[in-house]
């Protein structure tokens, strides 16, 4: 394979982007995962279902950044909308990278 092929394969894979589970601490103590699905390939449906493997058959509930739950069907509205100012989930853009991340507790 030549180089310039290999070097544009590695940058498409980095621009499609990838899901990854982070665990952190809530305010209340208990743990929650911080899930990122960023990447111009993904959008929230890929966190979703990224919190489904995380957390299996007990379930989750989303969470806002102060770490209250939000109802799923208020939080699938405002994700489905792709709106900077979601109480739920939050994305950031830097040139061509996408960064968006969601707070979640399983059940």
């Amino acid at each position: 394979m030549s180089q310039p092929l290999s070097i544009l394969i590695v940058v498409v894979a980095l621009l499609q982007g990838c899901v990854t589970s982070k665990e952190v601490f809530l305010a209340d103590g208990t743990k929650g995962h911080n899930i990122n699905c960023g990447g111009s390939g993904m959008n929230y449906s890929n966190c979703l279902e990224k919190a489904g493997e995380v957390c299996g058959t007990r379930g989750y509930h989303l969470l806002n950044q102060q770490g209250e739950v939000v109802p799923f069907s208020q939080a699938i509205r405002e994700l489905g909308a792709n709106t900077q100012s979601s109480s739920v989930g939050y994305s950031t853009t830097s040139g061509a990278i996408i960064t968006r991340n969601l707070l979640i507790k399983c059940k």
